[in-house]
């Protein structure tokens, strides 16, 4: 009982302290342990439930992160699950966009420079990487380059996804596949770099 009354007042905390960076009818869903940190003009446009710890074991102390740079913004279409040891980076003026009823498992990191969009229906596995950016720079130039994952799309344990890439509709990604190249629409894809293995898949819950 007093577990759930300190997770309770957790809750309210987080609430409080996101509220002047909140719009939309959604809301934020946290744990106990999870830490957010939200800069000037960090913005969070909620429409649904947007949980940071997910399927979460009461009291097994795991955490996630998220840090909203100077005016970023996430942005929700709806119902949209990360489970324990998310690690969710916006930099300065950079785009998250969430779909409806899309879940990632435990232990993602996001690293968002510039906009990374992941759709609706999607179902992400654990230690799930997604990267829009180079991060430091080659060659004198650092890349900063949109990532869209479509919509009904299922990603295997410990994919990477790198800067650039679009994922089309209803695909299907290989465990430890690192995507650098656009997936087609329907295609089932895996190895390092992905390389399409199948076209006109088809894939349920």
């Amino acid at each position: 009982m007093l577990a759930g009354i300190i997770n309770r007042l957790y809750m309210f905390r987080l609430s409080r302290q996101c509220a002047k960076h909140m719009k939309g009818s959604g809301c934020i869903v946290g744990g106990r342990y999870d830490k957010v940190f939200l800069s000037d003009g960090a913005k969070l446009s909620l429409n649904g439930r947007l949980a940071l710890t997910g399927n979460s074991f009461h009291g097994n102390g795991r955490s996630s992160l998220l840090r909203m740079d100077k005016d970023s913004h996430i942005v929700t279409h709806g119902d949209f699950s990360f489970m324990y040891g998310a690690d969710i980076i916006l930099f300065e003026n950079a785009v998250l966009i969430l779909g409806k009823n899309s879940s990632i498992n435990c232990d993602c990191k996001i690293r968002c420079h510039r906009k990374i969009e992941i759709g609706d229906g999607c179902v992400i596995s654990h230690d799930f990487t997604v990267m829009d950016s180079d991060a430091h720079e080659l060659n004198g130039e650092r890349k900063k380059l949109s990532v869209r994952i479509g919509n009904h799309v299922w990603i295997g344990t410990r994919v990477t996804i790198l800067k650039g890439v679009t994922v089309g509709d209803r695909a299907v990604i290989a465990a430890g596949a690192v995507v650098t190249d656009d997936v087609p629409a329907g295609a089932l894809v895996g190895g390092v770099p992905a390389k399409v293995i199948k076209d006109h898949v088809e894939w349920r819950l």
